[in-house]
């Protein structure tokens, strides 16, 4: 989603900032919601929603949307703008009548009531907060009603624009007074020492001056923290495995001080040039990348690294707050296709690990069959390595993720972060 938002930015550079937000705002929002969206219309259209024509789905879901949560869009615009967009798509009249009178039920305050949850509180909290039965069960089942009320709600939340500042180039209060001077007002974390949050904006933030002289880059402060734990330090030789558009890259290059050794390593060769723009902007000159199928032999020699970051392809059910359309992509079924991907990249990364070295692995995910049940799945093969419970560099305030057993876990339901998990695995 995020890739198809980009591209229609690209497309229209002119845009003025208040539509960029307004779209941004409807294509969150739609997926945000889409599955009580589509309860809410499949109770007031005599067609059922698997027959109905895709665009006249989409279109029903916007209009339903505005007039439900947008206060500040009158009904008629809504209703107005719905049937433009499927005249000028070229639905027939017959559809752009059947969205025009659905979208006028809704208007007229025609909606239906939510399911209840005394007969059946599996649908009704899906309905309700808009996530997958499948989810809503498997998470009822193991945390229960209240605590899972609370996940749900907090997925649902608008997440709060989260930075890391550059330290190669300046300091979190530096950086602070300057976005202040374009327009930006920022204020520190509560977790991460180089977390800034924006909280408002005068100018879409990819354009701010000090965004493209590389000062800092958007990662939740979830994602700041966990590069913390295995101590990173100048010196070290690092592989990181999965390095994506290369923001936990940027970070090890900093805790190098930007000398030593760094390879980081990604599949898809899309992700490592974004990362290789990222690591340019942002003074990193440190880091090798590689492309690399992290499942299988590396091209790295074994017992030769200090620290091995991997970063896991996972199934993201800690992320759905950024990312909302997981929630209608993602089956049940999916899940198992991890696990075995995670254990493998594990197994590839501790052969690269020197004796007394650390094997970071981290997860943004809520699954323990993705988190602990890969970690115990790899010790059981490697009794040369355990679990590394101590904090590393996690900052002192952070530490309360910490959990005795050595795993590291946040949740957008407990202050605000997204939902990441993260173990140090020591090769004795």
């Amino acid at each position: 989603m995020e890739d198809l938002l980009a591209v229609a930015f690209l497309r229209h550079p002119r845009l003025p900032r208040q539509e960029r937000a307004f779209l941004l705002e409807l294509v969150q929002g739609v997926k945000r919601w889409e599955i009580r969206l589509d309860y809410i219309i499949s109770r007031l259209a005599a067609q059922p929603l698997k027959k109905m024509h895709p665009l006249v789905l989409l279109l029903l879901r916007l209009g339903a949307y505005q007039l439900l949560w947008l206060d500040r869009v009158p009904a008629r615009a809504a209703l107005n703008e719905a049937g433009k967009l499927a005249k000028s798509r070229g639905l027939a009249r017959a559809q752009v009548g059947f969205i025009n009178a659905v979208l006028r039920r809704l208007a007229a305050g025609d909606l239906p009531p939510l399911p209840d949850p005394a007969s059946d509180p599996v649908l009704a909290l899906s309905v309700a907060q808009a996530h997958p039965e499948w989810l809503v069960n498997r998470w009822l089942a193991r945390y229960g009603p209240e605590e899972t009320a609370a996940r749900l709600a907090a997925n649902n939340r608008i997440p709060p624009l989260t930075i890391r500042v550059n330290t190669l180039k300046t300091d979190p209060e530096r950086l602070r007074q300057r976005l202040a001077g374009e327009g930006a007002q920022a204020e520190p974390c509560s977790f991460s020492p180089v977390g800034l949050r924006l909280t408002a904006l005068e100018a879409p933030p990819l354009e701010l001056p000090s965004y493209l002289e590389g000062l800092w880059l958007f990662q939740d402060e979830g994602a700041q923290l966990v590069t913390y734990l295995p101590a990173a330090a100048t010196g070290q030789k690092i592989g990181e495995i999965g390095c994506g558009r290369g923001g936990k890259t940027t970070h090890l290059a900093e805790m190098l001080g930007n000398r030593g050794w760094l390879t980081a390593l990604d599949y898809h060769r899309r992700r490592l040039q974004e990362a290789r723009l990222n690591l340019r902007r942002w003074g990193a000159a440190l880091p090798q990348l590689l492309q690399a199928d992290a499942t299988r032999t590396l091209p790295l020699k074994e017992k030769s690294l200090d620290t091995v970051v991997v970063d896991a392809p996972c199934s993201a059910l800690g992320i759905l707050r950024r990312h909302p359309e997981i929630k209608t992509r993602l089956q049940e079924k999916d899940l198992a296709t991890f696990p075995p991907r995670q254990l493998a990249m594990l197994e590839q990364a501790g052969r690269l690990l020197k004796p007394g070295g650390r094997l970071l692995y981290v997860t943004c995910t809520t699954e323990p069959a993705e988190n602990e049940g890969v970690i115990a799945a790899f010790l059981k093969g490697r009794p040369d390595f355990r679990v590394l419970a101590a904090p590393g560099n996690l900052p002192p305030a952070a530490r309360t993720f910490l959990a005795s057993s050595g795993f590291f876990q946040t949740s957008p339901a407990v202050a605000d972060l997204d939902g990441f998990f993260a173990a140090v695995l020591l090769r004795k």
